[in-house]
């Protein structure tokens, strides 16, 4: 991919590019079992979570992509098995490398060089829990491109860093994320990686905002934000 990238970006040298669009974020969102636990009996939940951006029209490049979670699911890594592998070793892959911390399955495409010769590539998602921190192994598919993400967790919100080679792959040449598609769940004992605590109207409000970088096609804004409602009972 990064050849391939370097191709067009030299193949687009020299192009001046108008400011794009503002992006534009979709979130959805389920969580099963809609019935809910409360404070005194957690019950732990399954989250699917999806992101759709506008990239066809933003052409917009995201570095971060910030989770937040409502007052009625919380978000743990505390008792369960854990990941401390070195990036350079996770590369390898987490079913050899930290089996018994994944926690989920996923699903990424981004548009290499959106604003001249886009190409659309397709990333596998494996989420893991590390120390404090989800890792997110993605491997391209098909092809050999592999990162590791790092998602922080802090009280209630989930911020993912999207790595530098992934936004520009080349030099002068930018990807843009299209979408994210992530299944979360684990459980050891009475730990949960994602227990629900109540519901409140019915449905649990996740907001996701994303944080964009200048590219040749500059977005009309460096932030977008929206907010996913789960049903629950």
């Amino acid at each position: 991919m990064v050849a391939s990238a370097a191709t067009l970006a030299l193949g687009t040298a020299g192009i001046a590019y108008a400011q794009a669009p503002a992006p534009v974020s979709t979130v959805t969102s389920t969580v099963t079992p809609a019935k809910a636990g409360t404070k005194a009996k957690p019950k732990s939940v399954k989250l699917k979570l999806a992101v759709t951006n506008n990239v066809s029209e933003s052409k917009a490049t995201a570095s971060k992509i910030a989770i937040t979670f409502p007052s009625t699911l919380k978000l743990s890594t505390k008792g369960l098995d854990q990941c401390t592998a070195s990036d350079t070793e996770l590369l390898e892959g987490p079913s050899t490398v930290c089996p018994k911390a994944i926690v989920g399955t996923g699903e990424a495409h981004a548009i290499v060089n959106p604003y001249a010769s886009p190409a659309t590539v397709t990333f596998k998602v494996t989420p893991l829990v590390g120390k404090n921190e989800l890792l997110f192994y993605l491997a391209q598919t098909p092809g050999n491109v592999k990162a590791i993400l790092h998602g922080k967790i802090v009280g209630k919100k989930l911020t993912i860093t999207i790595p530098e080679f992934l936004q520009q792959p080349a030099p002068g040449t930018y990807s843009a994320l299209s979408d994210l598609t992530t299944t979360l769940q684990k459980k050891k004992g009475t730990n949960y990686l994602i227990s629900s605590t109540g519901c409140s109207s019915k449905a649990h409000k996740i907001s996701v905002s994303e944080t964009f970088v200048p590219n040749p096609t500059p977005p009309g804004k460096t932030s977008s934000s929206a907010t996913g409602e789960a049903k629950c009972s």
